[in-house]
């Protein structure tokens, strides 16, 4: 079985529309709450423009205040509040919102599904939406040119999300409300899949998965 995961990562890192290797835009241990190519796994496939996109959660370190056994009452309990997030390669800023306000736990803005977001043109015919930051934590604005790996805002809770946690989809328009969606493959970095350690991959993500950059 084992095997057969193996391979099927390694057929979908080289199909057509696969973009070109990205940094994972955090650093340290995050899991992948969502990503794939097929809705059982991914509920993003049901939007042509953000099909492939993956959503991050943070998970618990040394560093971070550890959780009691209560689930989470704020936002502020999630591991992922706060955390930078890290443009996953070079381009140009293209579109900023950095003025909505992070949502309560239990409520969403689905009126304004990205929150507050940055997007980047990575080259022709190529955008890279970055979702669901604080209020506030933006440091870019339209214009710039930033450097993979350089920080861009913080991860909250805006939009139309109802936990902390990045959202990351590539696209062939700036606009959220159409182009095609591209799949996304990072790397190099680590992944465990199903407890087992893979380091230095180049692979495209799936639900499940604990990643980190390399």
């Amino acid at each position: 079985m084992m095997r057969v995961v193996v391979a099927m990562f390694l057929l979908l890192s080289q199909s057509p529309g696969a973009t070109d290797q990205l940094r994972l835009p955090f650093d340290g241990r995050w899991f992948v709450a969502h990503g794939g190519d097929t809705l059982n796994v991914n509920h993003h496939m049901s939007s042509p423009a953000q099909a492939f996109g993956v959503d991050f959660a943070k998970v618990g370190g040394p560093s971070m205040r550890q959780l009691s056994a209560d689930p989470p009452r704020t936002v502020e309990d999630f591991f992922s509040w706060g955390s930078p997030v890290m443009a996953p390669a070079g381009g140009t800023v293209v579109h900023v919102e950095n003025s909505l306000p992070d949502n309560p736990l239990g409520t969403k803005d689905a009126s304004r599904p990205a929150g507050n977001h940055v997007v980047i043109e990575l080259d022709s015919g190529r955008f890279v939406f970055l979702a669901h930051m604080q209020r506030g934590s933006v440091t870019v604005k339209t214009g710039d040119t930033v450097r993979r790996g350089q920080p861009l805002g913080r991860c909250g809770n805006s939009g139309n999300s109802d936990f902390p946690h990045i959202h990351l989809h590539v696209q062939t328009s700036p606009d959220l409300e159409s182009g095609r969606g591209l799949n996304p493959v990072f790397g190099p970095i680590d992944v465990e899949l199903t407890g087992r350690p893979f380091s230095k991959v180049t692979w495209p993500l799936i639900r499940g998965l604990f990643v980190s950059n390399s």
